[in-house]
């Protein structure tokens, strides 16, 4: 509260053109004391308050700045609140109340970020009706990417706008549009705070900031692969090779943490990896691996920690990063109503085993809590 009442009585102070000594006259008290308020070493006694407002011509919530502090209670629960409904896919609620949240606190980038990031849920190609969110929100996620980009000055909500509008526009295809964003990315990892910070910290502190930094840049690595085996020539067997090693290194990062969020993500790199056999012609490896990714799916959403919620957290890990599915289903109902149903395993659909891991895919599924 004093940090509030020195920046507000310094302010109204100068703009009546009083010096410290004047002001300590007015109200009987020291310069010293004076100067004490306005350096947020001390505020007034309450009795004093009142007649300061007067003074002014404030209230004293707004010389205390009681109604900021509201307001960023305020504001914190709408984020929270929109984080929530998309976290149980509940998209077109969450863009209502981050609407409703931005026309309160026009200035508040963070709860611009959380609409335009709600805005492109809404895109994505698992949302029924994608195009028709595209054709009506295409031109309001742009203003506000380019908004939050201009204007705003906290260096995490301006970066984690770019990138998202940066994604989009890879999404819809606009690649000179992309560029010029990418082109005003930070361009060297290593001159960051999250990667240097860990030489000041210490104990617990120092631990999760190398913690984080293992899973960030390890998810990077791991992205990066994936991505050049997707866009690469490579026939499908060297793709299969490329998926195995990255499922390795998941493995060998977070297996000794025990983190079922983060194995996870083998459940869908198996069946990436069985679809490439599939399409191999590969009939036994086709299989091993569909058990295999049945397998983690069961156990993945079973985990009492790896419900959506929890996956959410990942994104929380990451400080300002974001993993959100603009769906209620859980991986298993992911896994047997889209991947399964590609014709790609059409040579393996009659197979019992393959029976038997869609059966168990289907039975596992539910929405999320």
């Amino acid at each position: 509260m004093s940090v509030y009442f020195s920046e507000k009585f310094k302010r109204f102070r100068k703009d009546k053109d009083l010096t410290q000594d004047q002001i300590a006259d007015i109200f009987h008290v020291s310069p010293k004391c004076v100067s004490r308020w306005e350096t947020g070493a001390n505020y007034p006694d309450i009795e004093i308050l009142p007649h300061i407002a007067i003074f002014f011509r404030v209230t004293v919530d707004e010389l205390l700045g009681t109604e900021i502090i509201i307001g960023e209670k305020k504001a914190t629960e709408y984020k929270n609140r929109i984080v929530e409904l998309l976290s149980l896919g509940k998209i077109y609620e969450a863009i209502d109340t981050a609407r409703k949240a931005v026309k309160q606190y026009p200035l508040n980038y963070e709860l611009q970020t959380e609409l335009m990031n709600a805005l492109c849920l809404s895109c994505g190609t698992d949302v029924p009706g994608y195009k028709d969110n595209i054709g009506k929100y295409k031109d309001e996620i742009i203003a506000l990417g380019e908004r939050i980009s201009n204007y705003c000055t906290n260096q995490t909500i301006c970066l984690r706008a770019k990138y998202q509008l940066f994604k989009q526009y890879i999404s819809w295809g606009m690649k000179s549009e992309a560029t010029e964003i990418v082109r005003t990315l930070p361009s060297d990892e290593w001159y960051t705070y999250a990667a240097n910070v860990g030489y000041v910290l210490e104990g617990g502190e120092w631990r999760q900031n190398q913690q984080t930094c293992i899973c960030r840049y390890t998810y990077l690595l791991c992205y990066s692969i994936m991505e050049y085996m997707r866009k690469s020539c490579a026939d499908n067997l060297q793709k299969i090779e490329w998926i195995k090693k990255t499922i390795r290194i998941f493995d060998e990062i977070f297996d000794g943490e025990g983190d079922a969020v983060f194995n996870g993500h083998r459940d869908f790199y198996n069946i990436a990896v069985a679809q490439l056999y599939c399409e191999a012609g590969d009939v036994e490896n086709a299989l091993i691996y569909l058990e295999k990714g049945t397998q983690d799916a069961i156990y993945h959403c079973n985990n009492e920690r790896s419900d959506y919620k929890s996956s959410l957290l990942i994104g929380r890990r990451f400080e300002h990063e974001h993993i959100e599915w603009p769906t209620p289903r859980n991986i298993c109902w992911m896994l047997w109503e889209d991947d399964l149903m590609k014709p790609e395993f059409d040579i393996i659909r009659n197979e019992e085993r393959f029976i038997k891991c869609f059966e168990l895919l289907k039975s596992n599924s539910r929405e999320l809590k």
